[in-house]
């Protein structure tokens, strides 16, 4: 069974903020949607601090620790984006499982890889190079012409430890210039997605 994470808790933007703009936020999916065959709950919106907003005064936080999980699972298919863009492999934030008995495993999200700016070059889209990441949903516009459509990514982080109980996740900002932009985890079995 697929489980969305309830991060309401950890939102920095709620989507009922969002969801009536007029602007491209206004028509990006919220609420439930399923993606790739992945169930997914995008009540809104988490930051992690990126160099590119903070010379622009968006100073979003270096970290974000606690958000509950308590459950066992296969993967955790994340649901994300980047604001501005970084070299290829470039580290943009690291998602770390806090495991029941004390153990925790690090696992690091790269520019290019695993995510990508949302606001896409145009009509010659690049995608992830992760086998392990696909377009989650792409749409709207970043500019009124709408030439420029938003890309969100879906990852698919495996769980090393499968057998314990995941209290908790703790994301981390690489510190570089992509802000790390997360909307959803759901967690659930391998190969969900397609």
């Amino acid at each position: 069974i697929a489980t969305p994470i309830d991060l309401t808790a950890n939102y920095a933007t709620p989507a009922s903020s969002l969801e009536d703009s007029s602007s491209f936020w206004g028509e990006v999916p919220w609420e439930f949607q399923v993606f790739r065959h992945v169930p997914l709950q995008i009540d809104g919106i988490m930051y992690l601090w990126g160099a590119g907003n903070a010379k622009m005064g968006n100073d979003y936080p270096e970290q974000i620790l606690g958000i509950a999980v308590n459950q066992k699972f296969e993967t955790l298919y994340v649901y994300h984006c980047t604001f501005f863009g970084s070299p290829k492999n470039t580290p943009v934030y690291d998602l770390v499982f806090r495991y029941e008995n004390g153990d925790s495993a690090t696992n690091t999200i790269r520019y290019g890889v695993d995510t990508l700016d949302f606001n896409t070059p145009g009509k010659r889209t690049v995608l992830p190079s992760s086998p392990n990441t696909k377009v989650g949903w792409t749409g709207s516009s970043f500019t009124p012409d709408g030439n420029r459509p938003l890309l969100f990514s879906l990852t698919a982080i495996k769980n090393p430890q499968p057998s314990l109980k995941v209290t908790s996740i703790d994301l981390f900002s690489s510190k570089n210039q992509s802000t790390g932009v997360i909307f959803a985890m759901t967690a659930g079995p391998s190969g969900l997605m397609k």
